[in-house]
């Protein structure tokens, strides 16, 4: 059996050791000096994402509202067509007395 000729050649555990240290300092100077600073960036993460929903469900909350004040709005309209309609336009002292309020 042939050991391949390519294989890593093994790094001595000190400078194994000496590489990782360096790598993790790059790290911390990328995101922060401590593990705290990635605590507070998760921490961050979670609220902005919690805040995000809260105003996802309010924005939802309002459009409902708007839905049913144009609801009431309709139907208020549909019961002043009734009412004018209905009552004056049938009755004449009705239509003076409203008639009158429109000119001044």
């Amino acid at each position: 059996m042939d050991v391949p000729e390519d294989l890593p050649v093994a790094i001595p555990p000190s400078d194994e050791l000496t590489e990782l240290r360096a790598e993790v300092s790059r790290l911390h100077s990328l995101v922060g000096p401590s593990e705290k600073s990635y605590e507070d960036l998760t921490r961050d993460a979670l609220t902005a994402r919690d805040a995000a929903r809260a105003a996802e469900l309010e924005t939802g909350r309002l459009r409902a509202q708007v839905v049913e004040l144009e609801n009431e709005v309709r139907r208020w309209r549909r019961d002043f067509v009734w009412f004018r309609d209905r009552v004056v336009k049938k009755v004449p002292i009705f239509g003076r007395a409203i008639g009158g309020l429109r000119r001044k």
